[in-house]
């Protein structure tokens, strides 16, 4: 922008200013989780707006309504009393909700913005053709006059040309909508990333090619922000407040069309032939955006785990070894455990070994596995009363109980008819 033009926007804002602000809408359209709330979040900081105008959580109007606080930034501490209302679409059937909040008076005082989302790039160009058309049937819906239609469209090409000394550049603005708007790429700090996949940066030479041919059809001003790296965030709101109050705006200061993550191309400071010769190869070939940009899982910062479904012999022997190590008071599953042998006296030296010690010590080794497989809550009590009984006994055995005879060694019987009787209520014999 000229100074001689810059000097005009400075008095038309003056002479707005005394006239007071009113009231002006923003309305962006975007798929869900492009940014779009993160973004007025970071703007009602800008603005000192209460969140709770930004977002109330738990409530999901059909048309999602905010509002900010119209601040000039370079006096803040200047009152305007007034709003900048926002209106949030996410999705392409809620387009018939759009002639209910504009009309052919308001229209005039709305900037529009198309997010997209950096982590999805291969859904621009399909979201672009979306939302154009819906703002499209639009402007068809509103009914405006020849005359009103043809006045905003005069005024966005009078901005267009007041840009660059009062030229038409080739190729811009073939679609003229007559409303000011900008391609917003929100979460560019994606940019910097390492898992980006391969040949990222031939893809973001292709993105940014397409984009920025669009936008010059279209006369859309081209953005990208990043709410976390803070990347033009206060630009955005200058430039909204710029084409909707005349508020001045050092263009050639803010432009940068080098670095990719924090692109800003105003309306006017783009044409076919810069784009042609900045990709030369690209302007040159055919270029199948789905093709060039195909669908790639990008790394999150929050990984969904991956539920598999386990073995059921692994199941139950993982299960086994938790319940192993179970304290002995609480019910286990019926799982073998081996347990330790009580301590017998040694055998004197005169005294040959019994082939009815072995068997009664497989006997004893049955009865605990059979005491530590078969029981239940309600035994429990009875079982470490019967177990506590049992190592008493063992204690006092000793080898001489046993009575040789003349073909085979004869022990006492292990068990009294008491505690026989005792471990059948507890372990009933099955019929």
């Amino acid at each position: 922008m000229s100074k001689k033009e810059n000097v005009w926007n400075q008095l038309l804002f003056e002479k707005s200013r005394q006239g007071g602000f009113i009231n002006k809408n923003l309305v962006i359209l975007g798929r869900k989780c492009s940014g779009k709330r993160s973004l007025l979040d970071a703007l009602a900081e800008i603005t000192k707006t209460h969140k709770n105008a930004i977002r109330q959580k738990g409530i999901t109007p059909i048309v999602d309504y905010a509002y900010l606080n119209l601040i000039d930034l370079r006096d803040p501490d200047y009152n305007t009393n007034a709003r900048l209302n926002v209106y949030i679409l996410e999705e392409e059937g809620q387009k018939y909700l759009l002639p209910q909040i504009l009309n052919h008076k308001n229209i005039k005082n709305t900037f529009v913005i198309i997010a997209l989302d950096m982590q999805e790039p291969w859904t621009f160009m399909e979201d672009l053709d979306k939302w154009i058309s819906v703002l499209q049937d639009m402007m068809a819906d509103l009914r405006l006059s020849l005359n009103e239609l043809e006045e905003m469209k005069q005024n966005v090409m009078q901005y267009m040309s007041q840009m660059d000394g009062g030229q038409v550049h080739e190729g811009l603005l073939k679609t003229n909508l007559g409303i000011p708007l900008m391609v917003m790429v929100n979460k560019s700090d994606i940019l910097e990333r390492d898992d980006k996949g391969k040949d990222w940066d031939q893809k973001a030479e292709i993105i940014q090619f397409c984009l920025r041919q669009f936008c010059v059809n279209y006369g859309a001003t081209l953005l990208f922000t990043s709410v976390k790296q803070k990347i033009n965030i206060k630009v955005m709101y200058e430039y909204v407040l710029h084409r909707l109050y005349n508020m001045p705006f050092e263009t050639s200061q803010h432009k940068n069309l080098s670095d990719f993550e924090s692109l800003f191309i105003p309306l006017g400071q783009d044409d076919i032939n810069i784009i042609k010769s900045t990709f030369t190869k690209l302007a040159n070939s055919v270029i199948k955006y789905e093709e060039s940009v195909p669908m790639v899982q990008l790394k999150k910062n929050i990984v969904k785990e991956e539920l598999t479904v386990e073995d059921d012999q692994e199941f139950f022997t993982k299960l086994k070894e938790k319940s192993s190590q179970a304290p002995a008071t609480r019910p286990i599953l019926p799982i073998q455990r081996q347990v330790e042998q009580p301590t017998q006296q040694p055998t004197p030296v005169d005294q040959p070994t019994s082939a009815r010690g072995s068997l009664q010590s497989k006997e004893l080794k049955e009865f605990y596995d059979k005491i530590l497989t078969g029981r239940n809550d309600a035994q429990v009590e009875q079982i470490q009363q019967a177990h506590q009984q049992l190592q008493e006994k063992m204690k006092q055995r000793t080898v001489t109980e046993v009575q040789p005879t003349t073909s085979a060694a004869r022990l006492a019987p292990l068990f009294n008819q008491q505690d026989q009787q005792k471990l059948q209520r507890i372990f009933p014999s099955k019929k």
